[in-house]
């Protein structure tokens, strides 16, 4: 895989995180405080558009570490990325070392 297509993936990944964040402000800004948000898939996909349903906590550990995104089961790309964590209807992925870790850590909007 080169380069140029790990840090696509990476832009990816990082736009429907920037979408997730905004879900959960907005939940918090209406003072709704749902037992489970639901949220896009991030895998790198463009035309992806699936959900993933998971608990504030478990939302706010992953968003935690840059390198950590929510996947549908089956979503995951081996060439950038390994498994961190499987549940019930999402995976956890972490970005290998290298372009794509790289991209994600420099557009996590949670890092000031």
């Amino acid at each position: 895989m080169t380069e140029e297509r790990e840090r696509r993936i990476g832009r990816n990944e990082a736009l429907f995180r920037e979408v997730n964040e905004r879900i959960e402000q907005v939940s918090e800004a209406l003072q709704v405080e749902p037992e489970r948000l639901r949220i896009l898939c991030e895998c790198g996909n463009k035309s992806c558009f699936e959900h993933v349903e998971v608990s504030l906590p478990e939302y706010e550990q992953v968003r935690a570490n840059a390198t950590l995104f929510f996947v549908r089961p089956g979503h995951e790309n081996a060439d950038v990325e390994e498994i961190a964590e499987e549940h019930e209807g999402y995976t956890v992925v972490r970005k290998k070392e290298g372009p794509a870790a790289a991209q994600a850590r420099e557009l996590d909007p949670r890092d000031d």
